[in-house]
This record gives structure tokens, sequence and C-alpha cells, in this order.
């Protein structure tokens, strides 16, 4: 989309639409992906979790990529019913 073309010039009420299209496609996407500890035994999901909490610690992503990272371990931890990784 560009200004030079204006055939593909999208209105503001189209952009919305779009906008929230995608927020419903995400929130989908967030559950499914939240839900998939329903399908790991505990040493996969506490593994999961470790990650994304890794992820959220990465200073290579911006703050609130971090927060989103932090926020979906929080969720997959409290639906798994899982504290902190086990000792080996």
């Amino acid at each position: 989309m560009t200004t030079d073309k204006p055939e593909e010039a999208m209105t503001f009420g189209e952009l919305l639409e779009l906008i929230g299209e995608q927020q419903r496609r995400l929130a989908v996407l967030e559950n499914a992906f939240a839900s998939l500890c329903f399908s790991l035994d505990d040493r996969a999901n506490h593994l999961l979790v470790h990650h994304l909490q890794l992820e959220a610690q990465n200073q290579n992503y911006a703050e609130p990529l971090q927060q989103q990272f932090s926020r979906l371990a929080q969720e997959i931890q409290k639906r798994a019913g899982i504290g902190q990784l086990p000792e080996a």
C-alpha cells in the first residue's frame, strides 16, 4: 500500500477492521499456545516456561516484547500448575 496508488489505499474503517481481525487471530494463537501445556509432560512444561523466561530477559528485544514473553510464561506456568524448574 502506497500513497502513489490510491486504488490500494485503505480507509480508516478498513484499517480498524484489519487490526481487529489480527487481534482476534492473535488471541486464538496465544490461547492455543498456552493450552499446549496440557499436551506436554511436566519436564517439557518446565523447559518451555524456562525458555520463555529467558526470552523475557533477552535485551535484544524491546521491552514490550519482553513483557509479552514473561506474560506467556506466567500463563503457561499457571495453566500447567507448575512452580520453578526442579533442580537436576
